[in-house]
This record gives C-alpha cells, structure tokens and sequence, in this order.
C-alpha cells in the first residue's frame, strides 16, 4: 500500500492517507450514483480519503453523500461552461492519487486529467446498450472513443460479465478490464410477509402485487412495461401495478397517458420517490423489470434479497442475476413480457418458495456490500503499486 513516512522519532512515523476522487457524471437517482454512495458509506476512511465531483448539477445521493457521509461534492458542471468545469476538476485532482471515473463522460474526463496530471486512473462502466434509438449521439460517440483510449487506463470496472463482454466486443481493453458488481446491503433488503404493507398504506384488497422501481428514462421502457399489462388484463384482474420512481407520480402526463390508454387506471398506483423501497420491495409478489437498457441493475438484486421473485427483459447482466429465480424474456416485447408475469403470478407455493430462496442465497454469495468494498480495497493499493501505465 502507499504510504508516506513523516519521521517524528525514531520509532514514530505517520502514515499519509490514499486520497481518491471520484468524478461521475450525474448524482441523482440511479443505479451507478447508488453504487458510489454504498461504496463511500462503506470504505475504510481511516485509510482513504475521498472527494466527489460531479459533471452536472447536485442530485439527491450527492446531497446524501455531503450530509450523511461528510464527503465533500463539488459541482463542475460541463453543461454550462466545460471549459472552466475542465479547470476545476484539474484543481481539485491535483492532490490525488487514484482519479475513479463512473460512466462515459467522466470516464473520457477522467483520462484527459490523468494524462495532464500523470495520476492513476480507474473506470467504471455500468451500461450495456448503446443502440442508437436508445441513446444520444454523443454518449456512443464518447463510449467508443473511450474504446480506442482504454489501452492507457490502470483498471476497468464494469458492473456485470455481459457489460464486460458487450464493451469488450466494441474494442475495451481486456487485460486490465475486471468485473465487480453492484453491492446491496442485505440487513436492509430482507424477506418479510407478503402484501401487509401494501394493504396496511394503501387499502388494498389482498390479490398479487406487481412492483417496478425506476427513473422516467426511455431505457426503462414504461411503455413496454404498460402494453404488457395491458395484455395481461385480457386474460386476469386480480393485480394491482405500483411505480415508484423520480417523476413516476401525477404530473407526469405521458405516463398518465399511457396508463389510461391502456385502461389500467384502477389498478395502478404512481408513488413517486419514496423512501420505503425495502420495504415495497419486500412485500410484492413479483418485481418487474421491462428495461431495453441495463447494466447490473440494482434494483433486481434488492429485489432477489427481499425474497422476491423477478420478471425481467434480458438486458445487461439481469440474465445473470435472475438465473432460474424468476423468468428472463426479450426486451420490446411486451406479449413476452406479459406471457412471463403471468407464469410468474402462477407459480405454485412450493415454486415460488424455493426461487425466491434461491434468490436471496444468490445476493447473499455474490453481491453483498462488504464484499464488494473489500474488491475495490483490495484494488487501490495495487494499482498505486504498477509503476506505470498499460502501453498502448
């Protein structure tokens, strides 16, 4: 490990923490911004010490990580003047050891800093598609142009083995690229009884419950979501469909709108951010996931750790979590997507039991956080210790 020896006496020295920044593009809610604030409430600070900045505005897990962590986030926003936002991460990266990037854009940042500042560099991958209806030019412009940099990177972290295959597949370096997932707190995310909250809060009557978590973002495809169930009405009634997410609530008017055409209004309920997840989570019978984009998600991992059973789209590494502890169909296919929420929604007691305990022993092996934190301590001293870069 690092060190630096301040010699106080002979038998005295000091021992200089390793100073990492993180650079992220965006701290709102989602999947990569959870992992960096799981990372950092987790991390060895007797060891480390950290900064945070953020290449768009303050978010709520940037405000979490300033109040609850005491990490400092600074805002270097490139949206409205990137060149004053590049020299202010310049200033702020002097000091550090390790530069650790999460997503396109500040893995491309980072790398122009590490060069000016001959600093050790890290990426964080946690995406998978890169179709060109389901994102802006300039992010697969920008992913593949860190493809053809990564030979100079110290190390590569993608979320998940499909993430890293799909990037390795598009040129990503392979020596230096590892996988380390995304990690959940499972004390938080835990078994409970089925449907009592929900008919505790909402006045519910007791028939299954259908659960989906996620931002309002094209590549968590609501309308593939909502053309499922609008399928699956045809051939049952007895469900009732939460959302919750950031602007998944009544003013959003699109989904509004969906939600009516496909006359699904009694049954559904739009719950916006909330702060109970572990326990919504907990009490569904099924979690569903209809994305036409993922990484890890983290959301299928606190679902499988709730001892809930799981419909997904298979995108991403959500084949790989999923296994045989729920069902995996095509992503844009909603008659897939209903067919497998309607096998789920039948699973006899028995089944069902035994897939969602098979869930759960999976999350418990493979994705819990001090797992996951002891992956990224264990990294930091041997990347300081590579005398220098890959060569290209």
């Amino acid at each position: 490990m690092r060190t630096l020896h301040i010699t106080k006496s002979k038998d005295e020295t000091i021992q200089k923490k390793i100073k990492i920044t993180h650079i992220i593009t965006t701290i709102g809610l989602g999947g990569a911004e959870a992992m960096l604030y799981r990372l950092l409430q987790n991390m060895d600070r007797d060891v480390y010490e950290v900064e945070v900045i953020c290449l768009t505005e303050m978010g709520t897990y940037g405000e979490l990580i300033e109040q609850q962590l005491n990490i400092k986030v600074s805002i270097c926003n490139m949206r409205s003047n990137s060149v004053s936002a590049l020299m202010s991460c310049y200033k702020l990266c002097r000091d550090s050891d390790i530069i650790q990037t999460w997503m396109y854009h500040a893995n491309f940042l980072g790398y122009i800093l590490s060069f000016l500042l001959k600093k050790k560099l890290i990426w964080g991958i946690h995406h998978s598609n890169l179709t060109k209806q389901d994102n802006k030019r300039r992010t697969i412009f920008i992913a593949k142009l860190c493809a053809r940099l990564s030979k100079r990177v110290d190390a590569i972290i993608s979320c998940g083995p499909k993430v890293k295959e799909i990037h390795e597949a598009i040129g990503y370096a392979s020596e230096q690229h590892r996988v380390i997932v995304n990690g959940i707190n499972t004390e938080l995310y835990k078994p409970s009884k089925k449907r009592h909250y929900y008919i505790e809060q909402f006045g519910i009557l007791n028939q299954p419950i259908l659960l989906h978590v996620g931002r309002w973002d094209p590549l968590k495809d609501y309308a593939n979501l909502i053309a499922s169930l609008k399928l699956l009405r045809q051939i049952r009634q007895d469900f009732y469909l939460f959302l919750v997410g950031f602007e998944i609530d009544a003013s959003n008017r699109d989904l509004l709108q969906m939600i009516e055409d496909a006359q699904l209004e009694r049954v559904t309920f739009l719950l916006g951010s909330r702060e109970d997840i572990p326990q919504l989570m907990a009490a569904a019978d099924l979690f569903v996931l209809s994305s036409a984009g993922e990484g890890l998600p983290n959301v299928l991992v606190e679902a499988l750790a709730s001892g809930t059973c799981c419909v997904t789209t298979n995108v991403g590494d959500c084949e790989y979590l999923i296994g045989n502890c729920g069902e995996v169909v095509a992503a844009k296919d909603a008659k897939a997507l209903a067919k497998a929420i309607n096998t789920a929604l039948n699973y006899s007691s028995q089944q069902y039991v035994q897939k969602a305990s098979l869930g759960r022993e999976h999350v418990l092996a493979n994705f819990q956080i001090q797992q996951v934190v002891a992956q990224y301590q264990s990294l930091y001293p041997a990347i300081l210790n590579m005398k220098a870069h890959p060569s290209s």
